[in-house]
């Protein structure tokens, strides 16, 4: 290897011997944050140096001292404890330590809140602040330390311990300095790093949609990165310029490179790069695309070089690794608190807020509303950040309803550049790189609310002369569409909720879209025919346009368009929407299919779904006397509009609405929809009259010919892959079982009942299974926990408005009678309170104690 001459100013380290970093904190109080800080440390290849409690042979004073006379760095990590004064100290240890550094370059880090702070540490928190020569971060808990110190301490060694340059320097423009810290990016950075370390992968692309955080991600892998390159990591910033000539005259310019002779700055930059082992960041490519040769150019002519680019558009070039960078994860839609608050989207909105509220904290009461934000802004980076600001003048629910409008206000945070001071702006960016076929896309694809199949697209979207396929890789390629999971398991797209509602904006004739989505949608629902049950596929496929479907009920409502074809469609669909929950009184969609204008149902047919649709939501809400009166209303018309099948599916549902005791009337009711279904060729129905007359066969005393219709039940089920016709059959298998008094029998007909309800979500159905599983724990002479079912039970009918069949709740009260007539009251009382804390997973947890479970 030739001489170069360069002279090196520093002491050439051994491989063992690296950087030391001391960690300052009390011991038992801040164990959690000690590990974090340690991880942090080991996560940068530095060597964590901590004093730990325990046997050694010198005084603690003098291990800690040792420690930090032999340290590099400082980091101290403060909560509520002052620490020990040992004998002849004045101050504690952890005092004694943070002034025994003050040659160190030092790291503070203080909790917040921490209202049992002892008095002292307080003084001395407020002696670092006033002294004006360190300062100090607030962080809540030990991810939030450890991100920080991640952060920080890379900050630190850029500054502070960058290895003297060669002759030639290789980054003449030092990179920016992140003010904040990466949240919820930890996952992202180990893999990029990873790949750029792999040897096989010397180009690296980070695209996504503006705003996604392709840049503080690419600033956090080059920080991890650089330490494994030679010759260090340059980062070129490309967004002032849009002339892809000019793209290898910038990157040299950042490399101070220095073009000589007659050559042009690429060909310096082959000379120059050719033997460096180095990586370099090209930052905002999207609009120097034409450029992407020069990158390939530059990767063949130097065999060390590393590339990581960021662009909104994929280079299309050999060899590029493209890493989609995505949104934030969000929230669940429901949750307990602290389980809404580990959301990175809801920590990243939080770290923000701390910024300009210090002291801000989550509570039960803000943290459901900031969810709610979270989620519509998608998890986007930069939407978080900018509604952040806010916060300083609004309170959360302000901020939520005034959301939209508030991203579109400029100067929200002066540091940003201008095409990210608004939403808008940032959007525009991308949008105005597109071709105007493609931008014309964008703007009809925003009608969907759900995420959508390249089918739909093709549906709803398609104009004469244009390709929606191309515009739509298009879209893909510039990341203003991204892909998404569906429920049924279709490859899906979609638009973070900030561009669909940009693209909203600039649809300009949104009812022939809004038409065509309602074709759509219309064309969905025919496919779930009823007769074919409630197939896994066809409810996925159905779940998967819930959100279009509301979209569609809006714009007939707004419009007045005709409603019959959607409500005849959606009467058809019945099976899907009990099982969903969507005909309850409170249910989003119910609530729209009400506000229809009356007179957009024009013909008989129409009204009659609509009854159909309305009978049912009041069977659900547990209005049985209603929804009898109205089948009673509809028969007339039904007799000569409607197929066999609906008739027997009328009577059927009639019966169930029939009140306890009036076994006779629900018998022949029963038996007049058998004769209709014989001929109706629809089996759907025949198996859930068979259902529900069995149901009446169990508590009318005949166990065996229940077993006999409920036996057929599952066969048809079977043959109709309908899980939840399945799922109803084996709990009431289990309940003939029950009035046999065989509880063994019925034991795994109720665990095959309760499976198939979990995996349906279908909580009524579960809630019917503790009350069969109350039964089998009083036949097992379980009598304390059959109350407490029971109980539990009856709390979670309470708490959402579930109203069990008249026939179960017959068979349900013929054993909570015998358990008050076997227990003392008081004790029944207590168990039964004991019961309604339980929730319904708990509860049948506790059930799984029952002999005979698996």
């Amino acid at each position: 290897m030739p001489d170069t001459g360069t002279q090196w100013s520093t002491t050439i380290r051994t491989p063992d011997q690296r950087l030391r970093v001391f960690v300052s904190s009390t011991l038992v109080e801040l164990a959690a944050e000690r590990d974090a800080a340690r991880t942090a440390i080991e996560q940068l290849r530095l060597a964590p140096v901590m004093f730990e409690s325990g046997a050694r042979p010198h005084p603690a004073q003098a291990v800690y001292r040792s420690y930090l006379a032999q340290s590099d760095v400082f980091i101290g990590i403060y909560g509520d404890s002052y620490g020990w004064v040992g004998p002849g100290m004045t101050v504690s240890g952890l005092e004694d330590e943070l002034q025994r550094a003050g040659h160190l370059p030092r790291l503070l880090y203080v909790r917040s809140p921490a209202p049992d702070r002892e008095p002292a540490l307080g003084a001395m928190i407020d002696r670092i602040r006033d002294g004006g020569e360190s300062a100090y971060k607030k962080f809540s808990d030990a991810a939030q330390l450890h991100e920080l110190i991640l952060n920080d301490l890379a900050t630190l060694l850029a500054e502070r311990f960058d290895r003297p340059p060669r002759d030639e320097p290789p980054a003449g423009v030092a990179p920016p300095t992140p003010v904040t810290a990466l949240v919820g990016r930890d996952d992202d950075v180990d893999r990029i790093v990873g790949l750029l370390d792999s040897g096989d992968r010397r180009l690296v692309v980070l695209t996504g949609t503006g705003g996604i955080g392709k840049t503080r991600l690419a600033l956090a892998a080059m920080r991890r990165a650089a330490a494994d390159r030679r010759d260090g990591a340059a980062f070129v910033d490309l967004s002032a310029i849009t002339d892809a000539r000019l793209v290898p005259d910038t990157i040299a310019q950042t490399l101070d490179l220095v073009v000589q002779g007659r050559e042009n700055a690429l060909d310096a930059l082959r000379r120059r790069l050719s033997d460096r082992d180095m990586l370099i960041v090209l930052d905002n490519f999207e609009q120097v695309l034409d450029a992407a040769p020069v990158v390939a150019d530059l990767l063949q002519h130097a065999p060390l070089l590393h590339i990581l680019v960021t662009s909104r558009v994929v280079l299309r070039i050999r060899g590029e690794q493209e890493w989609p960078v995505q949104a934030l994860a969000l929230p669940p839609a429901h949750g307990e608190p602290d389980a809404l608050a580990q959301a990175p989207a809801l920590r990243l909105f939080v770290d923000r807020v701390r910024d300009v509220q210090p002291g801000f904290a989550l509570t039960e009461q803000n943290t459901p509303v900031l969810a709610e934000l979270c989620r519509r802004l998608g998890g986007l980076p930069l939407a978080l950040e900018l509604a952040a600001a806010w916060m300083r003048l609004l309170t959360p629910e302000q901020m939520l309803t005034q959301l939209f409008g508030r991203l579109e206000q400029q100067g929200t945070l002066v540091d940003l550049p201008d095409r990210q001071q608004t939403m808008s702006r940032t959007i525009s960016w991308s949008y105005d790189l597109l071709p105007a076929s493609a931008q014309a896309l964008l703007t009809r694809l925003s009608v969907f609310a759900d995420p959508f199949t390249v089918d739909g697209v093709v549906a709803v979207c398609s104009t004469d002369g244009a390709d929606v396929i191309e515009d739509l890789s298009a879209l893909m390629d510039s990341s203003m569409v991204s892909p998404v999971d569906r429920t049924d398991g279709e490859r899906g797209f979609q638009l973070l909720e900030p561009i669909r509602r940009f693209a909203a904006a600039r649809l300009t004739d949104p009812d022939h879209t809004l038409g065509r989505l309602h074709g759509h949608v219309l064309d969905v629902l025919k496919a779930a025919d009823t007769r074919t049950g409630s197939q896994d596929l066809l409810m996925r496929r159905l779940d998967s346009e819930q959100l279009n479907l509301q979209v569609v009920l809006a714009w007939v409502g707004r419009t007045g368009q005709p409603s019959g074809p959607l409500v005849r469609a959606l009467g058809d669909a019945w099976l899907w929407m009990l099982a969903c929950g969507l005909l309850r009184q409170n249910a989003e969609l119910w609530k729209q299919l009400q506000a229809l204008p009356p007179g957009g149902l024009r013909t008989d047919g129409d009204r009659l779904a609509m009854q159909w649709l309305t009978a049912n939501r009041l069977l659900n809400d547990g209005d049985f006397d209603q929804a009898g009166a109205l089948i009673d209303q509809m028969m007339p018309h039904a007799r000569r509009l409607e197929s066999p099948g609906r008739l027997a599916l009328l009577l059927t549902t009639r019966a169930i609405t029939l009140p306890r005791g009036a076994h006779q009337h629900a018998g022949q009711l029963f038996e007049q929809a058998q004769e209709l279904a014989r001929g109706a060729n629809d089996p759907l129905v025949r198996g859930y009259l068979l259902s529900h007359h069995g149901l009446l066969s169990c508590v009318d005393g005949q166990p065996a010919r229940a077993r006999d219709q409920h036996r057929e039940t599952l066969d048809i089920a079977d043959t109709l892959n309908d899980a939840n016709l399945h799922a109803e059959a084996e709990y009431e298998l289990a309940w003939d079982d029950l009035v046999l008094t065989d509880p063994v029998s019925a034991h795994p007909h109720l665990v095959a009942a309760e499976q198939g309800y979990r995996r349906l979500d279908h909580l009524d159905g579960l809630t019917r299974c503790l009350g069969a599983l109350s039964e089998l724990a009083v036949q097992h002479g379980e009598h304390h926990l059959a109350v407490r079912l029971a109980g539990s039970a009856a709390a979670a009918r309470e708490q959402i408005g579930l109203t069990p069949w008249p026939s179960v709740a017959e068979l349900e009260q013929r054993t909570t009678d015998g358990l008050r007539a076997t227990l003392p009251d008081d004790v029944y009382r207590a168990q039964f309170d004991t019961g309604r804390r339980l929730t319904v997973q708990d509860a049948l947890a506790e059930a799984h104690a029952l002999p005979g479970h698996p």
